[in-house]
């Protein structure tokens, strides 16, 4: 049986499915790599047929990437999850690394470690973005959306869906967050220190999911109230929550003028303004600070 299985949701993009297959076989021994065809209608299926070393489901009815993951984990074999997006890749040896720090800690439901990001043509930025912790008790670091972990850093025991349940396919764009919070609740979980994927940087006009960032963001401002009635969330005082809720918004605040930014970079006025409305409306005090705008009058000048 394998050690891990990997799941690759994908949707219409067959060019890109060679690369990231790959990489999941050369990021671990005994892997498992289980394509999930989420109903496509162009030529994934034959590329697919020609990939060596996959399993590979074919859904007759779109399901969305949720949807997709669940059934690429109810498939598995393997006693361990690791997901990968068909546009981001897995480094070498990476799988073997994380499943060697997760089996040194029995109470740990997953182990996250750092990204490296690449450009939409595939080049290396010269960022990582990394989890600042410590790792253990990460609940509320994570409901407060202080820990950036995406799925392809991530190696999930298998187990830990049992007591928590699968991704919601009713969270669309935050559906992976919605999941590590409520195994956080009842699990810990180990960081690592070495990077273990590249992640693909979105931009106004890649056409990504994750491009549509001020629309998840906001739907993630709002799921934090019912992840705020979690038991843990619950029998926290109300101080503690009142902070978490103003921890989140703040965060999400930022990122919301970080992408309105790169809007600007863009010439995509009509995405700048999307972000630094959505902004505005969550977190008033955060959004109107000068040094955001001096950012922006920074940005401006230097374009021209």
């Amino acid at each position: 049986m394998a050690k891990v299985s990997v799941i690759i949701p994908t949707h219409r993009r067959p060019h890109l499915l060679p690369r990231a297959v790959q990489s999941a076989l050369r990021a671990g021994t005994d892997v498992e790599v289980i394509v999930v065809d989420d109903a496509s209608t162009d030529s994934t299926a034959n590329v697919c047929r020609q990939l060596q070393g996959i399993r590979y489901i074919r859904l007759e009815n779109n399901l969305g990437v949720a949807g997709a993951r669940n059934v690429g984990i109810l498939a598995s074999s393997a006693d361990y999850i690791a997901f990968l997006d068909d546009d981001d890749l897995r480094l070498p040896g990476s799988l073997d690394y994380q499943l060697e720090a997760l089996s040194k800690n029995e109470a740990a439901g997953f182990v996250c470690g750092p990204m490296l990001i690449a450009d939409h043509d595939g080049n290396l930025t010269g960022e990582v973005s990394a989890p600042k912790s410590a790792g253990g008790d990460v609940f509320w670091e994570l409901l407060e959306l202080g820990l950036p972990v995406l799925p392809i850093s991530v190696v999930v025991r298998k187990k830990c869906f049992t007591p928590v349940g699968m991704l919601r396919h009713d969270l669309s764009g935050i559906d992976d967050w919605d999941m590590f919070v409520r195994i956080a609740e009842l699990f810990q979980v180990v960081v690592v220190d070495q990077p273990v994927s590249i992640y693909t940087k979105p931009t106004p006009s890649s056409g990504q999911g994750s491009s549509a960032q001020s629309q998840h963001l906001r739907r993630a401002a709002r799921h934090q109230l019912q992840l705020l009635r979690l038991p843990r969330a619950r029998r926290a005082s109300s101080s503690r929550k009142r902070r978490a809720r103003k921890l989140a918004l703040n965060r999400i605040a930022d990122t919301l003028l970080k992408n309105a930014v790169m809007g600007i970079c863009e010439s995509s006025y009509s995405y700048a303004c999307r972000n630094t409305l959505a902004a505005l409306r969550l977190s008033p005090l955060q959004a109107l600070r000068p040094t955001n705008y001096k950012k922006v009058a920074s940005t401006l000048l230097h374009r021209r």
